[in-house]
């Protein structure tokens, strides 16, 4: 079977999409002997709002698939190719559109929560990324429960502990992070939750003093503009940090230099940035919504995303006891150890060749 894989997602900045799309591909062509990949790769990343992406996803695709004779189509990130006439299988990551339409952009708010959920109905089969993902997909959008399978997504194996001091020293150095600092990993957007993460801080510094800094990293999304005010208004402006966008090299080494990361989400289709801090040994506090529970587990302090006291509470219990540090970091490689992108892959494969089998059969009825 030969399997076509749009590979949009990592052309140019990769965020959550492309490191799944680019882990995904590279374990199904490191452990399948039997199928053949191809990778539909653009030439440049089109936004959403654009004709261009439009194209791309509906016409450019089915194009490429029928020219090089695909069998399967994998869409692992956005619409389905409604034209190509082969099966189609569709990765759902969220419903982040749906769910918080108010708080995105409308060329977003009809890209992902009009387009997208309309074309998921000409997929043959559906990997939802989660158990909350899946439920969604059935009560929000009617899908059929049996053509949705939850497949977990994992963190790469860059992160991992680092004992290396002298590469810590020079990433705290690099982006003046201090030697104790709590982490977030995440696009500045409303959703990640960051001005009730800032409170906290603010809250948790009068209580440990001020050599703490919050160190926010990921690209800007939209309506960001508050959370830079709010720091300026509490007057936390050589306090916490925003790196911008990290490359994925410093990414890892930003996790193990941090001594707790906080990830306060309204909502995640999955959330794999806790996944990526677990493996690295980094304590995690995380909000108790979505689909975090699933990824967390017991490997994380898990707390409503709305509760200040309850965080201002535990990230200093974090701060106070580096032995509270160490217990919660083991349990949080151990809950990481229970993903694996082998399995996914596998988990994937045979996806594929359940929905390619059924095609089959009923293009001979």
């Amino acid at each position: 079977m030969k399997i076509g894989i749009d590979m949009q997602t990592t052309v140019g900045q990769k965020t959550g999409f492309g490191f799944y799309v680019e882990n995904l591909v590279n374990n199904l062509e490191r452990i399948d002997r039997i199928n053949e990949y191809k990778k539909l790769i653009p030439i440049s990343r089109a936004d959403y709002r654009s004709l261009e992406r439009w194209w791309w996803d509906q016409v450019r695709i089915p194009q490429l698939a029928r020219r090089f004779k695909i069998d399967l189509l994998h869409q692992p990130a956005f619409s389905a190719p409604i034209l190509f006439p082969g099966p189609i299988v569709v990765t759902l990551h969220d419903l982040i559109a749906i769910h918080y339409g108010a708080d995105i952009p409308l060329g977003s708010r009809l890209y992902f929560g009009k387009w997208m959920p309309f074309s998921y109905r000409y997929a043959d089969h559906i990997i939802a990324i989660s158990e909350h993902t899946k439920r969604d997909a059935i009560k929000l959008l009617g899908l059929d429960e049996a053509k949705i399978t939850v497949i977990y997504e994992a963190a790469d194996s860059v992160f991992q502990p680092i004992r290396d001091r002298e590469s810590l020293t020079s990433i705290r150095a690099k982006y003046q992070t201090g030697d104790k600092f709590i982490l977030h990993v995440g696009t500045l957007n409303p959703r990640k939750n960051l001005e009730f993460l800032v409170k906290v801080f603010a809250e948790v510094r009068k209580r440990v003093g001020h050599r703490w800094k919050l160190v926010i990293t990921g690209q800007k999304g939209w309506y960001y503009e508050g959370l830079f005010k709010l720091v300026e208004k509490l007057g936390l402006q050589s306090a916490v940090v925003f790196t911008g966008y990290i490359n994925d090299h410093d990414k890892p080494l930003l996790y193990n230099a941090a001594s707790i990361f906080a990830f306060p989400s309204l909502y995640e289709g999955a959330g794999l940035p806790p996944l990526e801090a677990m493996s690295c040994g980094t304590p995690v506090v995380s909000s108790n919504t979505s689909s975090l529970p699933e990824m967390v587990g017991e490997g994380g302090i898990l707390l409503s995303p709305t509760n200040l006291s309850a965080w201002a509470r535990a990230l200093t219990s974090l701060i106070a006891d580096a032995s509270l540090r160490r217990e919660l970091a083991g349990k949080g490689r151990k809950q990481a150890r229970r993903f694996s992108w082998e399995r996914t892959a596998k988990e994937t494969i045979r996806i594929y060749e359940a929905t390619y089998a059924r095609s089959r059969r009923a293009s001979v009825r």
